[in-house]
């Protein structure tokens, strides 16, 4: 029943929404109010007896044209009001009762009161004269709700205690602080809740005071309340009502994070004592009420004002520290540098990593050797967080700074992360420097310096860098300089003359060791120019060039090379130049997804013939799929009784039945 008197009340409030067309038409003047005044209220309510909440709302919207023309006439007012109470005295059906609590709540006054005070007390009508109660504008119907707590039980009592809430009735504070005790949980969360909406002092100070004796399932709905309450002196602007309730609630066993949101509460509404009170929670022995304070330093001190927050800094518990060092980095650096360098460090690992972090946003010039020594002495954590900071740092000096650093630091660790940071930078004036440190003495320089070359050089560097490929002896150099010539050739727009350089010191070169290295370099650049140089290297003398010749080739990023690596494939006595080949032979036909299904099976087919070994078979079962086809059906199933790759056979050819059925 309850239920269906919640959907009635629904259905009326939801009506409202549909009734626009009737106030405009008042509002345009297409009606006149006095007009509907003179409609007979009474043919209005005899229409309205049987109105069920459904589609058939004729009466419901003549009733509510009615109320909103009458209720600014006070004698239409007035004899309105009358006949909506008798229509509650009749058999009515509930809804349409419902609807006219819900035009007493318009129109209704203290003549309404009684009436609507002998629903009260009864489950099937408490909700609806609780509704129109809410709004009527008279001490009466405080009186008469405050009449009906002390009858009703259950639901209906609960309910009344809402409405007086809502009426934020300051008549009944006492009623419900007493409530605050009932052994009714239900009763007193709802007397809590109604208390916090009344929101004046003697509704605050009784929700305060029963923070000490209400059960602790209680408290935090009492808490809430508090909060709304304050709330209330704020809207009000009364802070220090509200700052009267925050004190109170910081010194009750709150759960922690009601705690910290009243001192946020205390802080925010106590203007110019804001400071001191922020401060003074710093230097407190409660490091749990750090958080809230810390959090709201930045809506309290001004750039200028922030010194002594930052003299306080050092005495901090090391997690408040941290969450300090965050607030910190948000303000000017001239303010706060010297305290965020000095937390840098600190001996506590959280402490320093916070403070590096901070320094990427406050830092200047004068920090970068301080982070370029942490970034090259520290583990790998500060290491990443120094050199985060260094790469983003702001402020036109910076890279300067960085570019002298580096031509004064004979410290090879140092000078490694410097020539990373001029990397990571974009530092481009810095080329000429980091292309002296591509033949420094020290092996982690001249690898980080082939990586920075890479990135801030430009094509005119290939043959400096080919020089220094030429005379190297390490393996892993050979491998950074060729990736940083390559990075170089990329940057020329036209494909064909990228690897010009290398081809033109392969022409002086005779050395069999070096032109090999020049014959991968060739490979990596992938200029389809140079593809004739590879085939002659082929028929060289030199065993070493004709293992470069063919590298390169299998290497070849592009399909240009397939005829030449599937040549290889067969007719090379070496046989791991043979397996390299064929397996560059399947990756370049795969390469060519938009290639004729057909033409692209038969070459792997002839792939298939070269391939003695499971692992290049595997290789060509993977690339079928991908030109799903009859032909590659046939050319899959013919693996089927290799037990090697049976499996993988059984795969490719679902993946092609899949592929042709959707088409």
């Amino acid at each position: 029943m309850r239920n269906q008197r919640i959907i009635h009340i629904a259905i009326a409030v939801l009506a409202l929404g549909l009734i626009s067309p009737y106030l405009s038409a008042f509002q345009s003047g297409r009606q006149n109010p006095k007009e509907t005044i003179r409609v007979n209220l009474d043919d209005i309510l005899k229409q309205l007896e049987t109105y069920d909440g459904g589609l058939n709302s004729e009466a419901f919207w003549k009733l509510r044209d009615y109320v909103q023309a009458a209720k600014d006439v006070p004698e239409a007012r007035l004899a309105c009001e009358g006949k909506l109470l008798a229509f509650l005295g009749t058999n009515a059906a509930i809804t349409a009762k419902t609807a006219v609590c819900r035009e007493l709540r318009v129109i209704g006054s203290e003549k309404s009161v009684p009436v609507l005070e002998k629903l009260l007390v009864d489950k099937e009508t408490t909700d609806i004269a609780r509704y129109a109660l809410e709004k009527i504008p008279a001490a009466e119907a405080d009186e008469a709700l405050l009449r009906a707590l002390t009858q009703a039980k259950g639901d209906v009592k609960k309910g009344i205690i809402t409405s007086l809430g809502q009426r934020r009735s300051k008549q009944a504070v006492s009623a419900l602080k007493s409530l605050l005790q009932s052994p009714n949980p239900e009763f007193a969360a709802a007397a809590a809740t109604a208390l916090g909406q009344i929101g004046d002092l003697d509704a605050a100070e009784a929700l305060a005071k029963s923070l000490g004796v209400i059960s602790k399932d209680l408290k935090a709905a009492v808490a809430s309340a508090l909060f709304q309450s304050a709330e209330e002196f704020i809207a009000s602007k009364s802070p220090e009502g509200a700052r009267q309730i925050y004190d109170k609630m910081l010194t009750e066993n709150l759960p922690l994070s009601l705690r910290v949101a009243a001192m946020r509460g205390k802080i925010a509404t106590s203007g110019d004592r804001a400071r001191t009170l922020i401060l003074g929670t710093l230097a407190g022995a409660a490091q749990e009420m750090h958080a809230p304070a810390i959090g709201m330093i930045k809506s309290v001190f001004r750039a200028s004002d922030i010194g002594p927050v930052c003299a306080a800094l050092p005495q901090l518990p090391e997690a408040s520290q941290v969450q300090l060092l965050a607030v910190l980095s948000e303000y000017p650096r001239e303010f706060v540098l010297p305290a965020i360098f000095q937390a840098a460090k600190n001996s506590s690992k959280d402490v320093h990593i916070a403070a590096l972090k901070a320094l990427e946003r406050t830092g200047d010039a004068s920090v970068v050797q301080y982070l370029a020594e942490t970034a090259a002495a520290s583990p790998q954590a500060e290491q990443a967080v120094a050199r985060a900071s260094l790469w983003g740092l702001k402020g036109e000096d910076i890279d300067g700074a960085i570019l002298s650093l580096l031509a004064d630091r004979s410290d090879e660790a140092v000078q490694a992360e410097l020539v990373q940071s001029i990397e990571e930078r974009r530092i481009f004036a810095g080329k000429s420097l980091v292309a002296k440190f591509a033949d420094a003495s020290s092996a982690k320089v001249r690898g980080q310096a082939y990586r920075a070359m890479r990135t801030i050089g430009t094509p005119s560097d290939i043959p400096g860098l080919l020089e220094i490929l030429l005379k190297t002896e390490s393996e892993a150099e050979r491998l950074g300089i060729e990736n940083a010539i390559t990075g170089l050739a990329q940057k020329i727009s036209n494909p064909i003359g990228r690897a010009a350089a290398v081809r033109a010191k392969l022409d002086l070169e005779k050395d069999g060791q070096k032109r090999g290295r020049l014959l991968r370099v060739l490979g990596k650049i992938g200029d389809d120019s140079s593809l004739s140089l590879l085939r002659e290297a082929l028929e060289d003398p030199n065993a070493e060039v004709v293992d470069a010749a063919v590298r390169s080739l299998a290497n070849w990023p592009t399909p240009a090379a397939r005829d030449d690596v599937r040549e290889i494939a067969r007719t090379s006595k070496n046989e791991v130049l043979r397996v390299l080949a064929l397996q560059a032979y399947v990756r370049m036909i795969g390469q060519e997804k938009y290639r004729s299904p057909k033409a692209a099976v038969r070459d792997l087919k002839k792939a298939l013939k070269l391939a003695s070994r499971p692992e290049e078979k595997k290789l060509i079962l993977g690339v079928l799929p991908g030109f799903a086809s009859p032909e590659a059906l046939k050319l899959a199933a013919t693996l089927l009784g290799d037990k090697d790759v049976k499996e993988e056979a059984k795969v490719a050819l679902n993946k092609i039945k899949e592929k042709l059925e959707k088409e």
